[in-house]
């Protein structure tokens, strides 16, 4: 770093100044807060905001421009949103990308705010297909998918109190059990008197553990007669 004369004060004395070279006006420049500020608005690098900054420092700046010329270009260039006119042309800056927001998929918790584990996640996925799905559809399902097949018998089980391969059980039921012609229209006249969350109350194994298989059976028998 060397003193050099950038002119005289009003009295005619000259007026010295510390002379940089151009890596140490670069360090300075890069540590500023104004530097920092600019390349967070607009992009960089970048191939034509380079060009661009480069054509206004030429401009605006001339030969030997000092951290201060250098500072204070940047804050009018913010200040102005990035537009410039050099040589009577209007420019601007490009604004530097928004980040890309990465959201973490969201983990089902219990009341007390425990994360679920995936066998929790799992058996509620399981209940909610249940409840929102014929048995005829439940029991294909519980054919091809072992994890909801454990679920089904364990509901089969809970439910009529029998052992075995809820699968096939539910569809000798249906074929051996089914209720004659009368007591299903009957049943479907009930079922059409019945307001709409009660019957969801009885559709589902958690409000009516002990009857919800006997009344989706009829159900369904009641949909192939045509009655509902």
């Amino acid at each position: 770093m060397e003193l050099y004369n950038k002119g005289y004060d009003k009295n005619g004395e000259p007026v010295y100044a510390e002379e940089y070279t151009t890596e140490e006006l670069a360090a300075q420049l890069y540590a500023s807060q104004e530097w920092a500020d600019f390349t967070a608005k607009f992009a960089w690098p970048n191939d034509y905001n380079k060009d661009l900054f480069d054509l206004v420092i030429d401009e605006k700046l001339g030969p030997n421009p000092e951290l201060a010329d250098y500072q204070r270009l940047f804050k009018n260039v913010i200040a102005a949103a990035g537009v410039v006119t050099v040589k009577g042309k209007r420019y601007e800056f490009e604004i530097a990308p928004e980040p890309e927001v990465i959201v973490e998929p969201e983990v089902p918790t219990d009341r007390n705010g425990r994360p679920l584990t995936p066998a929790q996640i799992a058996w509620s996925e399981y209940r909610i297909f249940s409840e929102s799905n014929s048995v005829e559809v439940c029991r294909q399902r519980a054919k091809t998918d072992a994890g909801y097949g454990s679920f089904f018998r364990k509901q089969y089980e809970r439910q009529t109190g029998e052992v075995g391969d809820a699968v096939n059980n539910l569809n000798q039921r249906q074929q051996v059990s089914a209720p004659p012609a009368e007591e299903l229209v009957t049943w479907a006249a009930e079922y059409h008197r019945t307001p709409t969350e009660k019957l969801r109350q009885l559709k589902r194994f958690d409000t009516n553990p002990y009857g919800a298989a006997d009344w989706n059976r009829k159900f369904e028998a009641c949909v192939s007669a045509g009655l509902i």
